[in-house]
């Protein structure tokens, strides 16, 4: 390869020195070739099909058995049938791409149903095997997806809930309802923003860790090892998984709320000269039980989203590095994606019964 550019020139500059006959045969010497590699080999044929189109055959002398099968394999490589590339229209492209993307949609929602079938059984199984139960998995996880989460988690809901006050006396004020403010951020907070960026955040915190842990278990075959141990992968790595964010969910949501409103009460202090006590007895104008529960009932369907697609992403991991990066970044798009539909449909179920 070192010598390859030199070589071609000189190779390229050699002609069939006399008017090639039928019966005449050319001889290419390559006894005196020490060491030669698949790029030599290649110059070597190149040479001899140019010769061979001008009408003189040749043939290699003093070639070794592994010269021989390299010259031989580089030969059959290079007059192999190329495969025609396929040219579509946009339109074509565009059916296709949509196909493939609804066919993906379908697939996933299949498995992540029958996933969930499978985690409701193991789930079942508890009850008659408590056994089965792993304690320390489970608060190891409570830890990392709970408590450790509490930092970011309030801190995002007291700056949402700052600006969404500010927002909404710029917004308020050439009504002269400023006031009303505190109503858009309390509801607003205990409806909607306290469990979307919650769980957002979880999404893309813990889910997009079950994914890269269990994926790369499945990479190392470690899951693999796990089954001929007899172990169930379902009750050891996936059950405690869910089961962690289904408790730490719900309170990091009520942390989000307790947060949304302390940002907003900052923000009310500051714009709008609101003491503390004024600010909570808006807030108790504002907002009853049924505001808080609207938000908090969606926290436990949220976490086990969460959970199944994170877990599912990760068994789902092949043999590469590649193949990991491509399914935990899958899993937070369709976990984020998920939650906020979960989201959009309890929101309008909620208040079209009143809620």
């Amino acid at each position: 390869m070192a010598e390859a550019a030199r070589l071609d020139k000189a190779l390229k500059r050699l002609r069939v020195p006399i008017p090639p006959t039928p019966d005449f045969t050319g001889e290419m010497d390559i006894a005196g070739i020490a060491e030669i590699d698949t790029a030599g080999a290649w110059l070597l044929q190149r040479t001899a099909n140019a010769w061979q189109k001008g009408g003189l055959r040749t043939h290699y002398a003093g070639a070794t058995e592994g010269f021989r099968i390299l010259i031989e394999e580089v030969h059959r490589r290079g007059n192999a049938q190329r495969p025609e590339v396929e040219k579509r229209g946009l339109l074509t492209q565009a059916i296709e791409d949509t196909t493939k993307t609804l066919t993906g949609v379908w697939r996933d929602g299949i498995e992540l149903t029958t996933f969930l079938g499978e985690v409701t059984a193991a789930f079942l199984r508890l009850f008659k095997q408590p056994w089965r139960f792993r304690p320390i998995s489970f608060f190891h996880h409570l830890d990392h997806a709970g408590l450790r989460a509490v930092p970011i988690i309030a801190l995002i809901c007291f700056l949402i809930g700052a600006v969404v006050m500010q927002q909404g006396v710029v917004q308020l004020r050439p009504f002269g309802a400023e006031p009303f403010a505190v109503n858009m951020v309390a509801i607003l907070a205990l409806r909607e923003v306290g469990i979307l960026l919650t769980a957002i955040m979880v999404a893309g915190r813990s889910g997009s860790a079950f994914t890269a842990e269990i994926g790369s278990m499945k990479m190392r075959e470690e899951i693999d090892a796990m089954r001929t141990l007899g172990i169930d992968p379902m009750d050891t790595l996936v059950l405690p998984r869910v089961l962690a964010l289904v408790v730490a969910l719900p309170l990091l949501t009520f942390l989000g709320d307790i947060m949304g409103l302390a940002g907003g009460g900052v923000m009310a202090f500051g714009v709008l000269g609101l003491d503390m006590s004024t600010y909570l007895d808006k807030l108790h104008e504002a907002v009853d039980v049924q505001h808080f529960m609207a938000g908090m009932i969606k926290a436990p369907f949220a976490a086990v989203i969460i959970g199944l697609v994170g877990c599912l992403e990760g068994l789902r991991v092949e043999g590469s590095a590649e193949s990991l990066g491509t399914h935990v970044t899958s899993a937070v798009v369709k976990a984020i994606f998920l939650v906020i539909i979960l989201d959009a449909v309890f929101a309008m179920f909620l208040s079209g019964i009143g809620v």
